[in-house]
């Protein structure tokens, strides 16, 4: 989905061959080194005096976009808005968290490490561990124009449930729903393509009710751009959200901005961040309960305009702190540049939550540094 197959074909760089010299004492890698400096991961780079940059741990990048970043700026300050991709309150994943940024911090002193947890209890763990930390849940830089309601679309389906196809979301327990539709996406880090094929044949067969909206293909399945998502959601009363745990979901706001009333079962990761009584229920994890709740948010029929405003009020409080929390950083430098038109155009445009090389960024970033 995010081109995490594709190989650069990059000579040996001197940002490389600094990377590759960055060691603990003793000859020991560093915690915090990527495991690929060729990779890719999740950052955006927010501002270049003073630098501050938003990262997102991910496999490979132990501090996120921080792992490449940081040796090429270790002498200058620099702030890394950390967010975690994945929940860090399952017992020891907070651990890891916790010890590789002292890892990072105890080779780069001039640098700064912000956790922005996506939950309160995210928030505590890492202030906790002794580091500067705020609840601000990611899903309030996700783009609003792209999922919205779309006027004049009767709905087809009783429910749509935007997942992998893989065990940890729990699509089987929508096998009660009776007018159902599946949207998902292929990734290569789960599943083998042919171990794909046999998970969605499966699924096929165990949910005989469900509509499978991504087609197979030989590379594992077509992948559907966000307009024809926002299609589907239109075409679907209620968005489903049925994993124990994982990170924000952004699916989860993805149906709230589209208008959609939410069916979730208890999770950890803060997907439930902006859900409402009204219109969302939190459900026992088994295919009656989560029919049932289905059927009673079927008939509160909670206009979708209404669910989108009431979101959008919510999600515009974070938005302002966000702007916020970077606006000082940038203040405290003696800067006199305003975030908040950096924020919108980055919103509207290739977004936070951007997947990129880290060569590239580097390259972004040093280029920046150099105006």
């Amino acid at each position: 989905m995010f081109g995490i197959n594709r190989v650069l074909a990059l000579a040996r760089s001197p940002i490389q061959a600094l990377l590759e010299r960055t060691r603990h004492p003793f000859g020991q890698p560093a915690r915090w080194r990527p495991r690929n400096k060729n990779g890719w991961t999740w950052s955006q780079l927010l501002c270049a005096d003073p630098l501050v940059i938003h990262a997102w741990p991910s496999i490979g990048f132990p501090v996120g976009s921080a792992s490449t970043i940081g040796p090429l700026v270790r002498d200058r300050k620099a702030y890394f808005l950390i967010m975690p991709a994945w929940t860090i309150e399952i017992p020891g994943s907070s651990q890891l968290m916790i010890d590789n940024a002292r890892s990072y911090l105890q080779d780069h002193p001039h640098h700064q490490l912000i956790f922005l947890g996506n939950t309160e209890r995210e928030r505590q763990i890492m202030a906790d561990a002794g580091f500067e930390a705020v609840a601000l849940n990611q899903n309030c830089l996700v783009n609003d124009s792209v999922f919205r309601p779309i006027p004049n679309i009767e709905p087809v389906y009783d429910a749509v449930y935007n997942a992998r196809l893989s065990p940890i979301k729990r699509p089987e327990l929508a096998a009660e729903v009776e007018r159902l539709a599946l949207l998902y996406f292929y990734d290569s880090f789960e599943f083998t393509v042919s171990q794909f094929h046999a998970e969605h044949a499966r699924l096929r067969a165990a949910m005989p009710r469900a509509t499978f909206i991504n087609e197979i293909t030989p590379q594992g399945c077509e992948w559907l751009p966000p307009h024809r998502v926002n299609e589907i959601l239109a075409r679907s009363r209620i968005g489903l959200c049925l994993s124990p745990y994982e990170g924000a979901m952004r699916a989860a706001i993805e149906y709230l901005f589209a208008g959609q009333s939410v069916v979730s079962t208890p999770s950890l990761g803060g997907r439930d961040c902006y859900f409402d009584d009204e219109y969302c229920i939190v459900a026992e994890p088994n295919p009656r309960s989560i029919r049932e709740a289905v059927e009673a948010l079927i008939a509160r029929a909670v206009p979708r305009s209404y669910v989108r405003a009431k979101t959008l009020a919510r999600v515009e409080v974070d938005r302002a702190r966000y702007i916020g929390l970077v606006q000082e950083l940038i203040d405290s430098d003696g800067n006199s540049s305003r975030f908040a038109d950096q924020f919108w155009s980055l919103l509207r445009g290739e977004g936070f939550l951007h997947w990129r090389s880290m060569v590239e960024f580097a390259s972004t970033v040093t280029a920046a540094l150099e105006t």
